[in-house]
């Protein structure tokens, strides 16, 4: 009998410094830490190296460069901090990776040709905007847009609505202060547009990703014009591709993030009938998918998630 009481008492003893040691090992584990770099490469993908590190925010996207090369737009927020999109603010650097500016609020920033003003997405309210390029004098274009990207010629800005339970790609003309649809009011054959699309160096096509009704993925370039100019679709998925294209200044070449895991750069040209083909980049950490060419074309600049140690 004794023997049996002994034994009772001693497995209630584990029990409770188990019940001790769990907390103590919860503690004990450090969370895991990602944080975003910007890394530079050949449009072919070679020779890969850090670009810039916004040091106070862990989680930094959409860059753009000026038309002239010398400063770099991208948004982000402090996610080491607890920070989500809704805290997102637009920064922008030299190129040489000097003068750090937060701008304020917003999203997805694009460049003016002459690097004066900035179109970007905000939330509250939400819709697209200009603003000049040290963050004043905000102006809203559309309550509602999302996406917004200045033209390489300066004289249109391309953003996503939704219009008759469907997506559309709009055109807002500065100089005539019109908007116009890419697709016909009800025939857009996309339920969803998604946002960091590219325009083409001569400012005729619009590249993106849409996503069609029975929820498969395509990214296509159109028309500005219309859609009776021209929509050629350039790859199918079921899984959706990261959400952010770059034309090539020379127009051959548009690359974006593959819907696999981990994920890599898609490459193609738009004026063949060929699959994209994946660039072969080695880096430290996962490529994330914003993209992003340089103005005279010899680099490409992108961003890797990676685990602090």
């Amino acid at each position: 009998m004794r023997s049996v009481v002994v034994f009772c008492f001693y497995c209630m003893a584990c029990v409770v410094l188990q019940c001790f040691d769990h907390p103590q090992v919860v503690a004990d584990e450090e969370p895991v830490v990602k944080r975003t770099r910007f890394y530079s490469a050949t449009p072919e993908g070679a020779e890969p190296k850090v670009f810039y590190v916004a040091e106070d925010y862990y989680n930094t996207g959409s860059p753009t460069f000026s038309a002239d090369g010398q400063k770099l737009a991208f948004d982000g927020w402090k996610s080491q901090e607890g920070e989500s999109f809704s805290n997102v603010q637009i920064m922008v650097v030299n190129s040489d990776g000097s003068d750090f500016k937060v701008l304020g609020p917003g999203a997805m920033p694009s460049w003016s040709p002459g690097g004066n003003r900035i179109a970007f997405s905000q939330q509250s309210p939400s819709g697209v905007a200009i603003m000049n390029a040290d963050g004043s004098n905000r102006k809203m274009i559309e309550t509602g847009g999302w996406g917004a990207q200045w033209s390489p010629d300066g004289k249109k800005i391309a953003y996503r609505v939704y219009k008759s339970g469907k997506s559309n790609l709009r055109i807002y003309d500065l100089i005539e202060e019109t908007k116009s649809d890419v697709f016909p009011e009800g025939e857009s054959p996309y339920s969803m547009i998604y946002w960091n699309m590219a325009w083409s160096p001569d400012s005729n096509w619009v590249c993106f990703l849409g996503r069609k009704a029975d929820k498969t993925y395509e990214v296509a370039t159109v028309n500005v014009a219309g859609m009776q100019e021209g929509l050629k679709v350039h790859f199918k998925s079921k899984v959706s591709p990261y959400q952010d294209m770059a034309w090539h200044p020379q127009g051959d070449m548009i690359v974006f993030g593959s819907p696999t895991s981990p994920r890599k750069l898609l490459k193609f040209n738009p004026a063949e009938d060929k699959a994209p083909e994946p660039l072969e980049i080695k880096v430290d950490g996962n490529i994330n998918g914003d993209v992003s060419f340089t103005p005279d074309g010899q680099h490409l600049l992108f961003n890797v998630r990676v685990v602090l140690d």
